[in-house]
């Protein structure tokens, strides 16, 4: 049986912490709480940043103020960031620079916005009218491509005892089966869902990595160069490489960036991305190990050369004057502690792999890292970036493999399931309160 450890007790809890964090803050003391908790990679954006009383000033690589957040301005913000498109967001950074706009200016902005997060109830349920964003990582399901991506598992357990005894895990059937799972038990709450890819060998793309690579990549490529984004030499250097250095070089973020693009253009209200871990120090995953624990990770983590980049530029300041980390928190916070309870694995510490300690800053909420990921800076909603268990673990290995449980007509097992009935206890409480 599934425990629901989270109750409306305990997320109380984690809603009265943040409300007790911001009760009585101007709306600069919490723009300056979520630099310094989610934001600030180790002090390394101390230089680019500048907080005074009533305004807040966003520096160049040399000093020079070029964006400036007045206190006034900020709620504002917040919702124009919340429900515009990053290339209307790109072009107002433009446009404002440090000036500060006049009331009749802000209310004009304001007027202009559809709320695109505004929520019509066509039913009872509980979940009616709430859009969520499904992401099911990566999408390789044969070794071929598998390898490119080097996201599988495959390796005899026991060479002398039991040859025949392999694991053989592929992480885009785990996600996509997961996703599917989820999208289930949403739905019977009355939510609209979204998946990012439709099979379990697709990309966001709608196809295979391989199809990609024959039908698109030649016209991508073309296009991208005749339109000035993709320099020439890096072109003709892509038109030569090998197909696992053209995935890695060009394809990967290309192609996340098309996820989030897919997601944010639906506008969900919570989006949660689904991966599943392995332990790091067990390189290169031809054996099991014993180590298993639980995580999920939200957006943040800035470095200060990140800011160098217009478009980080951009996704930094929404980050800064919305509250999506604070909320993306309290849901991440949600599912860790579901996944903690439900799978009966330990909630990782930043001492549990070198990438907690060295690329993330750490919240209040056990189990709960922010870090500078792709999808978790891109996507412009409250989100968890779960990574539930480690597949090579030496017991989910096996229980991974099995397809022995019908949920729905969804062939999966019950660790798959487990994972699953967490996202959805955490989405279902986070949504509801």
């Amino acid at each position: 049986m599934i425990k629901n450890t989270i109750n409306k007790h305990g997320l109380s809890c984690i809603l009265c912490l943040v409300s007790f964090i911001f009760m009585g803050q101007t709306v600069v003391q919490q723009c300056k709480y979520r630099f310094d908790n989610y934001l600030n990679f180790k002090g390394s954006c101390n230089h680019r940043i500048e907080f005074q009383k009533e305004v807040i000033y966003i520096l160049d690589s040399k000093g020079k103020k070029e964006f400036a957040i007045y206190a006034s301005e900020i709620p504002m913000l917040a919702k124009f960031f919340a429900n515009s498109s990053f290339a209307k967001q790109e072009k107002f950074i433009k446009f404002k620079g440090i000036k500060n706009l006049k009331a009749t200016q802000r209310d004009s902005i304001l007027a202009k916005l559809n709320d695109k997060k505004i929520i019509i109830r066509q039913n009872k349920l509980p979940l009616s009218g709430y859009r969520v964003a499904i992401d099911p990582g990566h999408s390789a399901t044969n070794l071929m491509e598998a390898e490119i991506e080097q996201k599988f598992l495959y390796f005899v357990k026991d060479s002398i005892n039991h040859p025949l005894d392999s694991v053989k895990l592929f992480e885009s059937v785990l996600t996509f089966n997961t996703a599917q799972l989820l999208q289930k038990m949403l739905e019977e709450q009355g939510a609209k869902v979204l998946l990012t890819r439709s099979q379990n060998n697709f990309n966001s793309f709608n196809c295979t990595y391989t199809t990609w690579l024959t039908n698109h990549k030649d016209r991508v490529l073309d296009s991208l160069k005749n339109a000035n984004v993709l320099p020439k030499a890096k072109y003709a250097k892509l038109m030569k490489m090998n197909d696992h250095d053209v995935f890695w070089e060009f394809f990967r973020d290309y192609e996340l960036t098309n996820r989030a693009k897919v997601m944010n253009e639906f506008n969900p209200h919570a989006s949660v991305i689904i991966h599943y871990n392995v332990d790091e120090k067990n390189e290169p995953w031809k054996q099991c190990s014993k180590k298993n624990f639980t995580m999920a990770f939200i957006g943040g983590a800035f470095t200060g050369d990140n800011l160098d980049k217009p478009e980080n530029l951009v996704h930094f300041i929404r980050l800064l004057v919305t509250d999506e980390l604070n909320q993306s928190e309290i849901l991440a916070s949600l599912t860790v502690n579901n996944f903690s309870n439900n799978l009966d694995i330990p909630k990782a510490s930043q001492f549990d792999a070198n990438y907690l300690k060295d690329n993330c800053l750490l919240p209040k909420s056990p189990g709960v890292f922010s870090r500078n990921l792709n999808l978790c800076r891109l996507v412009n909603s409250p989100l968890v970036y779960g990574e539930s268990l480690y597949q090579d673990n030496e017991k989910e290995c096996d229980a991974l493999m099995k397809d022995d449980v019908n949920f729905k007509g969804i062939k999966t097992n019950d660790r798959l399931l487990n994972v699953a009935k967490s996202y959805y206890q955490a989405v279902l409480m986070f949504l509801k309160n």
